[in-house]
């Protein structure tokens, strides 16, 4: 399963980011890419997970350490529908 995790800043600023750019996958996780952006929000994270539980997880942690506010998309590609 394809997932988007939208990153808008609470506080943290340069930690956050910090963090970000070394971001590992945990196991049942695989990162894409994580790009910072201007705008509404500051960082995406394309990533995919085994299932929901294993993404939900990953968003929480990435989330509580960042202190990021995040908001996860479920991405389906156009071809499969």
């Amino acid at each position: 399963m394809l997932f988007i995790t939208l990153l808008s800043p609470k506080g943290k600023g340069r930690e956050a980011i910090s963090y970000l750019k070394e971001l590992k996958a945990p196991q049942g996780i695989t990162i894409h890419n994580v790009y910072l952006t201007f705008g509404r929000y500051d960082g995406v994270i394309v990533f995919e997970a085994l299932d929901i539980k294993t993404a939900m997880n990953f968003v929480l942690e990435t989330g509580f350490t960042t202190d990021y506010t995040v908001e996860t998309l479920t991405a389906i590609p156009a071809k499969e529908l």
